[in-house]
């Protein structure tokens, strides 16, 4: 099928769907995933992707909606709700990485010896994994992403695609071998270079900005300055082996910083014009994408490896998210949901394990375990979290009150 047919196809399903969940009190990005589970079902699949230039094409928009959608969190996410509740992102992130990892690791290595040491590693790995696109289109959904804990669920996931970072590492050192170990050992000062040229970049917006204020022509100019300004961060954090996940929120933040001398009316139409084209346009294909990875057929020929899988998955996660209450300014309900936030997987879980199953490092039973999980605790996030916020109004800016002795 021709490409130009394929994308109004793809957009008017995902636009009736995400509809037809929004009517009923759900975030839209249910329906659009669910779009991508009926576009990955082998006859639709057969029909519109008959040819690897339209997946290719459908990957491509894919990895620039959650460029986009990343850019648009860090643009207009509180810097100051992140800095005052920093311990608690860290803390999150450091319970739900750890605890779901060694549940990961201990499952394969002692229920399924057979698979190796490797395939347990790579297995745990996929465990401790989150997904920031997907979070943070169920917090815009729902109104939540300006929040305190929006901004701590924000802010950990953050910090956990530094740990997708050095798992996509080891995954790749592991399957080259000692040849590429100079790549880990180089990731620090790669951060650090990435870091001073994303400052340069800072410098150079606040001047280009502060010119086009002063001097404005038509929006275009605007627009196009923002856009190459966030797609070569992206790019740059990429080619320095950080992740464009990292590039394209940190450009957020940074351009937040630089736009705040320029006029509000310029500041708000820039963004209702990235949100419209993101939102409307692109950031549906990255939801559709995750769908379509899915082999519905899989669910049925590996059941009890699936429903262990979730389990597993499920219950790390929520355990490490609890485990750091003594510590906590959050109470346990917010707890309880952020956990259900980092439980989201999406389309980062998926580039781990289709990562390890090119380079032969675990089965395809293994790698259909981790998509199915991926999609379910993708899935399960949204109402959870809808239904949550609909029972406690306050939940999402609860401060916790301290006990009089």
């Amino acid at each position: 099928m021709e490409i130009l047919v394929l994308i109004p196809i793809i957009l008017i399903v995902t636009f009736i769907l995400g509809e037809i969940f929004k009517r009923i009190g759900l975030p839209t990005v249910i329906g659009q995933i669910l779009a991508g589970l009926i576009f990955g079902l082998p006859f639709f699949k057969e029909v519109f992707f008959d040819n690897a230039s339209n997946l290719l094409i459908v990957e491509f928009l894919a990895t620039l909606g959650i460029v986009l959608l990343l850019f648009l969190a860090g643009l207009e996410i509180d810097i100051n709700q992140i800095k005052e509740n920093s311990k608690d992102s860290i803390l999150i992130c450091l319970g739900s990485v750890t605890v779901p990892f060694i549940f990961g690791f201990l499952f394969i290595f002692l229920v399924f010896p057979q698979y190796g040491i490797l395939t347990a590693i790579i297995f745990g790995g996929a465990m401790m994994v989150t997904s920031e696109g997907t979070k943070v289109k169920v917090l815009m959904d729902l109104n939540s992403l300006n929040t305190r804990l929006g901004a701590i669920m924000l802010s950990a996931g953050a910090i956990d695609d530094i740990f997708e970072v050095l798992l996509l590492s080891i995954v790749v050192l592991l399957a080259k071998g000692e040849g590429t170990l100079l790549n880990v050992l180089i990731l620090p000062i790669e951060i650090v270079i990435f870091l001073a040229i994303a400052f340069f970049c800072f410098k150079l917006m606040k001047k280009v900005l502060k010119y086009l204020d002063k001097n404005p022509s038509d929006d275009t100019a605007l627009f196009s300055v923002v856009m190459i300004f966030i797609l070569v961060l992206a790019a740059l954090s990429e080619a320095l082996h950080i992740g464009y996940l990292v590039g394209a929120i940190l450009g957020g933040f940074l351009l937040q910083s630089s736009m705040k001398k320029i006029a509000p009316k310029n500041k708000r139409k820039m963004i209702n014009v990235i949100k419209l084209i993101a939102l409307g346009f692109i950031v549906p294909f990255f939801f559709v994408h995750i769908g379509i990875s899915l082999d519905l057929t899989s669910l049925f020929s590996n059941s009890y490896l699936i429903i262990a899988t979730v389990i597993i998955a499920f219950s790390g996660t929520m355990i490490g998210t609890l485990i750091i209450k003594p510590f906590s300014t959050l109470t346990w309900k917010q707890l309880y949901y952020a956990g259900w936030g980092m439980n989201s997987r999406g389309a980062a879980e998926l580039v781990v394990a289709l990562l390890a199953l090119q380079y032969g490092l675990i089965p395809n039973e293994i790698f259909s375990a981790l998509v199915a999980m991926s999609i379910i605790t993708t899935l399960s996030f949204a109402p959870i979290l809808a239904r949550g916020i609909k029972r406690n109004p306050g939940l999402m800016n609860e401060i916790q009150t301290k006990e009089k002795p």
